[in-house]
Formats: structure tokens, sequence, C-alpha cells
């Protein structure tokens, strides 16, 4: 038997808090395939699994940290 994995899904207000983004940056991102479209959790509700949003933020450290190594 495979070990149950709880996932949280995250309301948008959670995702723009955590992430710093603005409304219209974040539906870009998601536009732009950067950050995954929300599951839909009822008829006008859609939520973000966090570990989605968790790998979108490690992105953008590893990006930055990129970014310092080639300027090193």
């Amino acid at each position: 038997m495979s070990p149950i994995v709880q996932e949280v899904l995250l309301r948008k207000r959670e995702v723009l808090r955590l992430t710093g983004l603005s409304n219209s940056t974040f539906y870009n991102r998601i536009k732009d395939g950067v950050i995954p479209p929300g599951v839909p959790m009822g008829p006008r509700l859609k939520g973000w699994p966090a570990s989605e949003i968790n790998a979108y933020i490690q992105s953008c450290i590893a990006a930055r940290n990129n970014q310092q190594r080639e300027a090193a």
C-alpha cells in the first residue's frame, strides 16, 4: 500500500502573498506557462497546489543564483 500524500490547495490570495506577485503578473505567468493553472474546486473557485507554488518560488531562487554565478 502506498503512503497517503496530502496536498494543500492554496487560494489565490495566499498564492499572491507567498509569491509577492500582483494579480495581473500572476495571470500573465499562468498565460506564459510559468505557473500552472489552478485546480477547479467549484464553479467559480480555483486552488493552486502548494507544491507547485513552492516549486515556482524555488525556480525563481535558482534563477537568481545562476545569474549571480554568471556575473562573478
